[in-house]
Formats: C-alpha cells, sequence, structure tokens
C-alpha cells in the first residue's frame, strides 16, 4: 500500500468512526447499536497501519468530534471508544490467541476509563468514586414517592428502603468492581463485533476467541479467592472500612465473577453436547437458559458452586473419559 493510500484509508476509517458514534449520540432506540459499531473503524485502523497512521487518524477522529459535539465528548470517544479500538487492532496484529488480546484489551479498557473518570473528575469537580448523599437521598425520596402513590403498602415501603439504603452504601466500596466488569464487557462486545464485521469485510480478521463451551479459568483464582479472604478479615480486625477491606471485598466480587462465568461455561457445555433431552438445545433456547438462570439468585448461586467445582475437578474432561459424549 503506498503512503498516499494508506493515509487515504486511515482518514476514511477515522471519518467512519466519527459518523457511527454521531449516530450513536443523536439516532433514539438504534443508538445503541451504532455505538457497538463505532470501534469496528478504529480496529481496523490498528490492524492495517503503524503505529503512526493510525495516531494520526484517531487524532483526525478526535478533533471531528470536537468540532460537532465539543471537547468533553471528544474526550469521551478518545478515551471510551478510540484507545480501545486502535489498542485491539494491534494487539491482534502482534498477539497470536484471541484470549491474549483480550486480556491485554481489557487493561487498555480499564486504564483508558480510569483516566477518562480522573480528567472528567478534575474538569467537572465530581468525584465519581463518592456519592452525593444530598443527591442520593433526593433520588431515593423521588423513588418511594412513586412507590407510595402506586400504592405500596408501609411495610413493604420500609422493607425496600432499607434494601436500598444498603445497596447504595456498598456501591462505592464495590465500584472497582463495577468498573472492573465494564471494562471488560466494552472490550468483548467490541472485539466481537469488530471481529464479526471484519469477516463480513473480507481480507482481515482476528484471533478466534474460544467458544463459551470451553471457556475455562485457571486454578490459580482460588489463590485470588484466598487473599481476598485474608484481606477481609484483616480489614475487620482493624474497625472500619479500610483500604485492605476494601480491596479484599472487590477482589472477592471478581473472583465470584469468574466462578459464575466459568459454571454457565459448563452449563452452555452440557446444554449443547450434553445427553438426555437437552443435548443438542439450540442456541436460542440456551441463550435463554442461561438468562434464567443469571436472574434467579438460587440458580445462579448453583452454578457458581459448579463452576467451583469444574475449575478444580475438570469436569468436562471427566464427562469426556466417560464416554457419555
Amino acid at each position: 500500500m503506498t503512503p498516499t493510500r494508506s493515509l487515504v484509508e486511515s482518514a476514511l476509517l477515522a471519518g467512519l468512526a466519527v459518523i457511527l458514534f454521531l449516530a450513536a449520540q443523536f439516532l433514539p432506540f438504534v443508538g445503541a447499536a451504532f455505538s457497538l459499531l463505532a470501534p469496528a473503524p478504529l480496529v481496523i485502523l490498528g490492524l492495517r497501519h503503524d503505529a503512526r497512521k493510525a495516531s494520526l487518524g484517531l487524532a483526525i477522529a478526535t478533533m471531528l468530534v470536537a468540532v460537532f459535539l465539543g471537547p468533553l465528548s471528544s474526550l469521551f470517544f478518545f478515551l471510551g471508544f478510540g484507545v480501545l479500538g486502535v489498542g485491539l487492532g494491534f494487539l491482534a496484529k502482534r498477539l497470536s490467541t484471541g484470549v491474549e488480546v483480550m486480556m491485554y484489551g481489557i487493561l487498555v479498557s480499564l486504564t483508558s476509563k480510569l483516566l477518562l473518570m480522573v480528567i472528567a473528575a478534575r474538569v467537572t469537580g465530581i468525584n465519581p468514586f463518592q456519592l452525593d448523599s444530598v443527591e442520593v437521598q433526593a433520588m431515593v425520596d423521588r423513588i418511594f414517592s412513586f412507590y407510595e402513590s402506586a400504592g405500596m403498602s408501609r411495610d413493604s415501603l420500609t422493607s425496600v428502603r432499607e434494601q436500598f439504603a444498603q445497596a447504595i452504601a456498598v456501591l462505592p466500596v464495590i465500584f472497582p468492581t463495577i468498573l472492573t466488569m465494564a471494562a471488560a464487557l466494552d472490550c468483548y462486545l467490541s472485539y466481537t463485533v469488530s471481529g464479526f464485521v471484519l469477516k463480513r469485510v473480507g481480507g482481515m480478521h482476528l484471533p478466534p476467541l474460544p467458544p463459551f463451551s470451553r471457556w475455562r479459568f485457571p486454578k490459580s483464582v482460588f489463590g485470588a479467592l484466598l487473599a481476598s479472604i485474608l484481606l477481609s478479615l484483616l480489614g475487620s480486625s482493624s474497625g472500619g472500612l479500610n483500604i485492605a477491606l476494601r480491596i479484599g471485598t472487590n477482589v472477592r466480587m471478581l473472583v465470584n465473577f469468574l466462578f459464575l462465568f466459568q459454571g454457565l461455561s459448563l452449563l452452555w457445555y452440557f446444554l449443547e453436547k450434553g445427553a438426555g433431552a437437552f443435548r443438542g438445545l439450540g442456541r436460542f433456547f440456551r441463550t435463554l437458559v442461561i438468562i434464567v438462570v443469571v436472574l434467579v439468585p438460587i440458580l445462579s448461586t448453583a452454578v457458581v458452586m459448579a463452576g467451583i467445582a469444574d475449575m478444580w475437578l475438570d469436569l468436562r474432561t471427566r464427562f469426556r473419559r466417560n464416554g457419555t459424549q
């Protein structure tokens, strides 16, 4: 590819990313779909071009967003879409497996989101890691005024208010976990949607991720679980909500999410390849089962326990060895 053609293509990809981003901001209902597609041109940009041209293309795209929507929106575009999109393209060009690209991509996504929040806090004066008690109380009062007008009994209102207060109190503590999960979800969606687009375009591809039925996490996760328990105990013995307790709480929550995904992967495997009435269940019905399991607490707890057992005992390998498949 000649330098001129490479430069023109970089500019076109940057312009397409801007168009998709603008569509996501201005079009109701379908905006979410465009926001999922917005990183795809940037992934192609990082995949097809060297660092200088890709960086130039991203800079042009960021300036165009600033022209149309202002500097804060351009900052959101750059750190929320641009860095991750171009970064995934660079990583896919240099790493051999989709898992490696995803792991480093999650770090890129998390770092860019943290940086975005720090800058936003500096500009607006609002700390995203702390909740404004006055604003929170006003929001709670509005919600419960609606419930009261809808005819909810006083006892039910009192019970729900207590649960709501507990959830709000713990929210700042688990914010790092929420941010990490958001970064992982953002990276996964950007990667899968971009991979789908690249397949349709042809000529390029991203390293494939393993099928969901083969997702497994290493046994070292148990070490993280033990560390989180020790940190929580250390923090509790010191009194108050100190840094050790905060770290322990967040690490334990992340570990529980890994156990949940391991269990869901195991469930997907048995729904796809298991014996009996559930063998070969269609993708739609498997997805429906997964959604129900996640939404029903007792079922999701059972799946977490299954994930722990599978991580330790490798139940899928044992299942195959028994010749059931």
